[in-house]
């Protein structure tokens, strides 16, 4: 499962706090952006709002399964 930038802005999140979360991270703000992040690194860093983000996507694809 892929989290993208889209959903990360479906919870509201803003680009300059996302872009700073990432500094520092194995995975890049640049990855996010272009490609999206597995749902499962997010959750695995235990931030909540990282594990929102996982959230959505996986909700957004189980809704996207059922249609």
């Amino acid at each position: 499962m892929i989290a993208k930038l889209e959903h990360a802005r479906q919870l509201g999140y803003c680009a300059r706090g996302m872009r700073r979360w990432f500094e520092g991270r194995e995975r890049s703000w640049a990855e996010f952006v272009e490609h999206g992040v597995p749902a499962r690194w997010l959750r695995e860093s235990g931030d909540a709002l990282a594990k929102r983000v996982a959230e959505q996507a996986e909700q957004v694809a189980a809704e996207e399964r059922h249609r």
